[in-house]
């Protein structure tokens, strides 16, 4: 009984028919294996073909195979019949180095269409809803340093969700940007008073530790007009 192992896979029929009728014409012994998974079971790099030699065959077959041109044995005959047998092999190499080509170029081509389509579906994705949020403006103004265009936004902002503290802490930031600190330490009051992250309470510090009265428990706030 032959044994036979992998030599090489191939993604398609086609190149693994002219492998093996490559290695055949040199009288090598081989033989497909998964050519039905292949066919029917999805993507050709998860169902590759495998191309089997026998084992006391593999380096002569590996060679073949890796060969651009074949060379003439040293016993060839310049025969007609010769002749046009070593001229198909030619031509079976070159259609096997196209599809080697052709195949690398496939592979990467796939792996960009699926990079463009994972931008895609992220942009997609990502920008309504930043387009949505009522606070882009107000962040747009902050890059620009249109402190007062922001300072209006964020108000109008806020006077519609008056319990929200997210509202209350970008006009903290807005203030402190502006260097009113006490109106920065009354919006951070605020912001702290509907129990928001820790870190709020960190930038009240701050600004009370800036005007010299350190920190204190928050005072009684009137109601948001």
């Amino acid at each position: 009984m032959i044994n036979m192992v992998t030599l090489r896979t191939y993604p398609n029929s086609l190149e693994a028919g002219l492998a093996k009728s490559l290695l055949e014409s040199r009288n090598i012994v081989c033989s497909l294996a998964d050519e039905g998974a292949n066919a029917w079971g999805g993507a050709p790099i998860a169902m590759p073909i495998r191309l089997l030699v026998a084992e006391d065959q593999v380096d002569q077959a590996r060679e073949l195979l890796n060969e651009v041109a074949p060379g003439l044995p040293d016993d060839f005959e310049p025969t007609p019949g010769n002749k046009a047998a070593d001229n198909e092999d030619d031509a079976n190499l070159q259609i096997l180095q196209e599809l080697r080509e052709l195949r690398q170029r496939y592979w990467w081509t796939t792996v960009l269409i699926i990079a463009v389509g994972v931008l895609t579906i992220y942009l997609l994705s990502e920008l309504p809803r930043r387009s949505i949020s009522p606070w882009t403006k107000v962040s747009q103004a902050m890059r620009r340093y249109d402190y007062d265009a922001a300072l209006s936004l964020a108000k109008a902002i806020s006077a519609e969700h008056p319990n929200d503290y997210y509202g209350h802490e970008y006009l903290g930031d807005i203030y402190r940007a502006m260097g009113n600190l006490p109106n920065a330490e009354l919006e951070y009051s605020r912001a702290k008073a509907l129990a928001p992250p820790q870190a709020i309470q960190a930038k009240l510090d701050d600004i009370q530790t800036r005007l010299g009265k350190g920190p204190h428990p928050v005072p009684t706030l009137s109601p948001w007009p």
